[in-house]
């Protein structure tokens, strides 16, 4: 008997919690009952697009990033033809899916001028926060540290009274840290979101942050990410633990495979960072030639980021002829 913009904020609220906790296919049914709440709503039409923030992270987080583009693309169409508010709701959206694509290019405009945007509105502490965090890691990932700290540093100035988007947060701070040089720093931050995100039953979130440790060259979460496996859904969860086993074990070959196979999911960064890790093991064991094919593979998937700059690809290219 509840008004339908009602029904379309608890969708919102419930795909979001299922997207956190790993349970992918829970979340996208939220979202999808959500929109059709939203569709029969005249009072709020822009709660699509926050049931549409909360769907979208539920396929980042399982790893089903062409999912993730194609429901960003038509989300933003959408949004083209709506004003204020909702357009640039649309935009960071768009902005999200490309930044979890590794598609650098889009992602870094379509952020700012999101985060921008909503804050200029009356937003800052809601949705303008909300897209400045993804901002700061896009910043962070393409090689501009300084400049994400300094948005770092401006998100710390925000109060924001709900959804802390903690673990997103973290990892941000963390590329900022491996972006300056203190990757014991960034391996930390990660792994302590990470913590606090498994007390909190945030399964998919602990997983992403997991892994981005592994990035940064950390194998001690393999254990933990076996078993996050048979709790998450989606392909992210089972190649991270691999990733992570491998990095630990220095299994160059294996390295090898997760560049192809992450790359095929749609995460170019950790393809890129895997191919990384790769040449650093085959250089390990003097085998020069494979090093150096899969040195210039990480670099190649990194320009295809648009600019991609980690740790890994920076110890990859180290001492090469």
């Amino acid at each position: 008997d509840l008004p339908s913009v009602v029904g379309a904020e608890i969708a919102w609220v419930l795909a979001a919690i299922a997207a956190d906790a790993g349970r992918t296919t829970e979340a996208v049914q939220y979202a999808e009952a959500g929109y059709a709440a939203a569709t029969r709503s005249l009072d709020a039409p822009h709660m699509r697009f926050n049931i549409a923030d909360a769907h979208i992270g539920a396929l980042l987080l399982s790893g089903r990033i062409d999912d993730a583009l194609e429901v960003a693309d038509r989300v933003r169409g959408q949004a083209a033809d709506l004003p204020g508010v909702a357009q640039l709701l649309g935009t960071g959206i768009a902005g999200r899916a490309a930044l979890g694509a590794g598609r650098f290019e889009d992602a870094r405009p379509l952020l700012a001028r999101a985060a921008a945007g909503l804050t200029a509105a009356g937003y800052g502490s809601g949705w303008g926060f909300r897209y400045l965090v993804p901002s700061v890691t896009a910043l962070a990932m393409s090689g501009s540290p300084d400049e994400a700290a300094k948005r770092l540093a401006a998100l710390g100035d925000v109060r924001r009274a709900f959804r802390s988007l903690d673990h997103e947060h973290s990892i941000a701070r963390a590329w900022v840290s491996a972006g300056q040089g203190a990757v014991s720093e960034a391996i930390a931050t990660a792994l302590a979101a990470a913590e606090r995100a498994s007390g909190k039953g945030q399964f998919a979130a602990e997983v992403m942050c997991l892994q981005t440790a592994v990035q940064f060259g950390d194998g001690t979460g393999a254990a933990r990410l076996r078993d996050l496996a048979s709790l998450v859904e989606g392909p992210r969860a089972g190649l991270a633990a691999r990733f992570a086993e491998a990095v630990r074990s220095g299994d160059a070959d294996e390295l090898s495979k997760l560049a192809t196979e992450f790359d095929d999911m749609g995460d170019v960064v950790a393809a890129a960072d895997a191919a990384a890790h790769a040449a650093i093991k085959y250089r390990g064991r003097d085998l020069r030639g494979s090093s150096l094919t899969c040195s210039v593979r990480a670099t190649t998937l990194a320009e295809q980021c648009g600019g991609l700059s980690s740790p890994a690809l920076g110890q990859a290219a180290e001492a090469l002829p």
